[in-house]
């Protein structure tokens, strides 16, 4: 008896974290080389977006093919009562001078991009809103 109550015990504990995790989807907590990697969704709205675009420091073209950058956990914002996901990156060993952001719907379809480099000057791709843009900036 003592057996099946400690498996029982075992099991309620284990089951409660995956049903904390799939209950509701975290917008905060997840890095982009991640993110990248298993949603296409994210994947393909951030590659459309800079495709062709002039005057991106390399690694930003290679955000997916090659994530070689510091990236920081993303944060859930809301935008207009639009919970979006807002992540940061660097260049390892130059994050002071050449940094994004990158603004996602919360489905990832839409991309907003936001490129800081000391040597080719701020860009900003995905016509974003002035309070997007608020979040882009800060």
């Amino acid at each position: 008896m003592r057996r099946i109550v400690a498996l029982f015990a075992v099991l309620s504990l284990s089951a409660a974290p995956l049903n904390a995790q799939t209950a509701s989807t975290s917008l905060a907590g997840n890095y982009l080389p991640s993110v990248l990697a298993t949603s296409p969704a994210h994947r393909d709205s951030l590659m459309e977006m800079i495709k062709g675009q002039p005057g991106l420091p390399f690694w930003v073209r290679a955000l997916v093919r090659q994530p070689r950058y510091v990236a920081l956990a993303s944060e859930e914002v809301k935008v207009k009562d639009r919970r979006m996901q807002l992540f940061r990156a660097c260049e390892p060993r130059t994050c002071e001078t050449s940094w994004i952001r990158v603004l996602y719907s919360e489905d990832g379809k839409r991309a907003l991009l936001y490129v800081s480099d000391a040597k080719l000057g701020i860009k900003i791709f995905g016509d974003p809103t002035p309070e997007e843009l608020a979040f882009l900036t800060r």
